[in-house]
């Protein structure tokens, strides 16, 4: 959208799940910084695996109905396209809802 957005974090950069950002936008970079100098760059893409951050749309499905992660698969990376594990339920960007 031509604007940045700056995310400090101070941890190690092992700690972070760079999941949940690549599924955010799968367009960030990730700089690692050490004593006021980058020392890595960590693109991301939209995982092949989302754990625990959506929630299923089908009322019948076990996540819904137990206490248990979620975890989808990402069908289509371009679409935004991702499958329950579960229940096989296919949702798209517009039926997306965050845990």
């Amino acid at each position: 959208m031509g604007k940045k957005d700056i995310l400090k974090v101070e941890c190690d950069i092992n700690t972070l799940n760079l999941d949940i950002l690549g599924f955010i936008d799968h367009n960030i970079t990730v700089n690692v910084v050490k004593n006021c100098e980058i020392v890595k760059k960590l693109p991301l893409t939209l995982p092949k695996e989302i754990r625990n951050v959506l929630k299923c749309k089908n009322p019948k499905c076990i996540t819904n109905n137990e206490p248990m992660q979620t975890k989808f698969h990402t069908i289509d990376k371009e679409k935004a396209i991702f499958k329950c594990h579960y229940c096989e339920r296919i949702i798209n960007s517009e039926e997306l809802v965050l845990k």
